[in-house]
């Protein structure tokens, strides 16, 4: 009796993860992937635990502030190409609006003081895994239009994307381009 019992608690155990499963996994989350403009970088996982071969337990972890940093740090300052070059779509020969895999239409500034250039990095006070890449550019050309930039590393591996209002710069005008990254 006692080992029937035991039974009935793994197939209990069993039918209660398939339902976490499918709450989780299966059932779409509305706030993923929403927007065209943004999709938040995040972190998930979990530890599993076996003793013997058998899982004694399963459950999400804590992505320390520490963690944060790091993640931060990998891709702001990182040694392997990290993603600080800024550019800026040529609105007049076309820019698209942002897709997941970077096949929107982007033509890319190359004069008018508008060439593709690293930005500056800044971790965020107070904010840990939060971090910014900020640049300045100054218009050398009149009525030159741009409403789009993109965010890639030295070797142009292409990160994020976005579109703004439509500005046109005339010689000597200045645009500031503030991206400001987290990592949640």
């Amino acid at each position: 009796m006692v080992k029937k019992r035991g039974y009935y608690k793994i197939i209990i155990l069993i039918g209660i993860m398939l339902m976490a499963f499918a709450i989780g996994y299966i059932i779409p989350n509305k706030n993923i992937g929403s927007s065209t403009q943004s999709t938040s970088l995040n972190y998930q996982g979990q530890v599993c635990v076996y003793k013997n071969g058998e899982l004694v337990d399963c459950s999400h972890n804590l992505l320390y502030d520490n963690g944060k940093n790091i993640t931060r740090d990998i891709l702001g300052v990182g040694s392997n190409a990290p993603i600080l070059n800024i550019s800026l779509c040529n609105a007049t020969a076309g820019c698209a609006v942002p897709a997941a895999a970077g096949s929107e239409a982007f033509n890319t500034y190359t004069n008018c003081g508008l060439t593709s250039v690293q930005g500056t990095y800044a971790t965020l006070q107070n904010a840990p895994g939060n971090w910014s890449v900020a640049r300045t550019f100054t218009s050398t050309c009149d009525g030159i239009t741009t409403n789009s930039t993109r965010l890639a590393n030295v070797t142009g591996g292409i990160f994020a994307g976005n579109t703004f209002t439509l500005v046109t710069l005339q010689n000597t005008d200045q645009l500031t381009i503030n991206w400001t990254l987290m990592v949640t």
